[in-house]
């Protein structure tokens, strides 16, 4: 399953984000490619809450990139080259916010995912990097990275992958351990 996060992320590396934000609490999003339309038609919703109605009854139209990486139900944290930690995810909402500036509009350099530690580490170009790792004794999901196809790279907390059609069921899902080490583009070392 490592080829599948090979396959994900080879055509994201040197490409920039945009629209990276923190879309509730301290998720994150960051969209990458060329930017479309998507378009949520209305809906009548069942919710107790008058808010959620609303919500439901209007037209949502929004700009989204070919891929679209989330990174939620972990710890995280935003670091400069210089070691400055601008953001985690307990951080004040401005915080994050604030670190989401940054990291907009710089090109993925590198991606990589350490197998025994379970964190990911995205670096970006002009500096940034955004870590992710679990937190304890979960196994939820850390980071989604959908694809311009439809499929889905899911990343969980327990060092498992799955990559299937973004419509799959959970229980249809395929997951297989992350054994070994990732990394894109891998630095060669002489010896």
């Amino acid at each position: 399953m490592a080829n599948a996060s090979t396959t994900a992320f080879e055509p994201l590396i040197g490409v920039p984000c945009w629209r990276v934000e923190r879309v509730q609490g301290s998720i994150l999003s960051l969209q990458f490619g060329t930017p479309r339309l998507s378009v949520r038609e209305p809906y009548v919703s069942t919710s107790s809450s008058a808010k959620v109605r609303q919500v439901a009854a209007r037209r949502l139209v929004k700009p989204v990139g070919e891929w679209n990486l989330l990174v939620f139900c972990c710890h995280w944290r935003v670091v400069t080259s210089t070691g400055e930690v601008l953001a985690e995810d307990e951080s004040p909402d401005e915080q994050i916010e604030a670190s989401a500036r940054v990291i907009d509009g710089q090109k993925l350099a590198a991606f990589a995912l350490d197998a025994p530690s379970r964190q990911a580490t995205f670096s970006f170009d002009l500096g940034a990097t955004l870590s992710a790792w679990p937190y304890e004794a979960n196994e939820e999901e850390q980071w989604s990275l959908y694809l311009p196809d439809g499929r889905v790279l899911t990343y969980r907390a327990d060092g498992y992958l799955s990559l299937g059609a973004g419509d799959l069921k959970p229980e249809q899902e395929v997951w297989e351990a992350v054994a070994q080490d990732v990394c894109i583009p891998c630095r060669q070392t002489s010896g």
